[in-house]
């Protein structure tokens, strides 16, 4: 599992924590940070079974929009294109959060420079995951 902390200045200093390559084996530690940033009984409920499942090609976000903060995880995924697309799905939630707190517009050129903004400052953490090659590595 690689684990990533970023932060967004621009929106009130957000901070998102990511979790990438995730299996069943992290769900204590994840579900931890999910109830310290005070996830609902409901949601952490979903989230628990989601991270139990082992099943590939998924992931979750929560958000708190009170304390800025959001978490992030990407499941183990089954090919490079699956993780780009769990990471670019989530990451996408999380910025409807900010931008819904944030009374940023979903439709706005500044909703869509957060978007890549967020994938960009991932990029990093998750390069090798990108491609299928690297993966096997």
């Amino acid at each position: 599992m690689i684990r990533q902390k970023i932060t967004l200045p621009q929106y009130d200093n957000w901070e998102i924590y990511a979790y990438y390559a995730v299996s069943e084996y992290y769900v204590e530690e994840i579900m931890e940070h999910l109830w310290d940033i005070g996830i609902d009984s409901r949601s952490a409920r979903r989230a628990f079974d989601n991270l139990n499942s082992g099943h590939l090609d998924t992931g979750l976000c929560y958000s708190n929009p009170s304390m800025r903060k959001s978490v992030i995880v990407v499941a183990l995924t089954s090919s490079a294109d699956e993780f780009l697309n769990s990471l670019c799905h989530e990451a996408t939630h999380a910025c409807v959060h900010i931008a819904s707190a944030m009374g940023v517009n979903h439709r706005s050129e500044s909703f869509a420079y957060m978007v890549g903004e967020l994938c960009r400052d991932m990029y990093p953490r998750v390069k090798h995951l990108l491609c299928d090659c690297c993966r096997h590595k």
